[in-house]
């Protein structure tokens, strides 16, 4: 675990903690059912994505603990992107969790505005390769689409 700082930017609200829990926009390996699991000081609870507070004392340390539950037949993982930190006490304390756009990435959990999502790299390769499948496929329908319209389909075949 990590310890996280407090800033005080973030607008004091006595006895409270804002968690903010971002999904990169690309991230096509969970749909919108999937809500991140928050576990603080031992009390887990499903949130949505999105900007949260919770009520706890500014005088006791917060252990927190994110990860997004993946629950599929067959699935040898049920965690994605799973961290935890630990918040020292005091007054505005603020943290943000990063989800992972890959399910082999890990997740990150830190101060407001310096967490990221990984694994984006590869979601945009993912994503890049089977575009140009799907082109090349589109290409090879409308070569044989016109082929078949103007009468050339069958000069296509090999002669028997």
């Amino acid at each position: 675990m990590s310890e996280i700082e407090s800033y005080s930017s973030v607008g004091s609200d006595p006895g409270t903690v804002l968690i903010v829990l971002k999904r990169a926009k690309l991230a096509m390996l969970w749909g919108a059912s999937y809500h991140p699991i928050v576990t603080i000081n031992g009390r887990a609870e499903a949130l949505p994505w999105g900007a949260h507070r919770v009520a706890f004392s500014d005088a006791e340390p917060l252990s927190i603990d994110v990860y997004v539950n993946e629950r599929r037949l067959r699935s040898l993982k049920s965690t994605i992107g799973r961290c935890a930190a630990i918040i020292p006490p005091g007054t505005a304390r603020a943290v943000e969790y990063s989800a992972p756009a890959q399910g082999f990435c890990r997740g990150e959990l830190g101060p407001l505005g310096t967490t990221r999502s990984r694994g984006l790299v590869a979601q945009f390769l993912i994503v890049g390769v089977l575009a140009l499948i799907c082109g090349f496929m589109a290409i090879g329908l409308l070569g044989v689409g016109l082929a078949a319209m103007t009468g050339q389909l069958g000069e296509l075949r090999p002669p028997q």
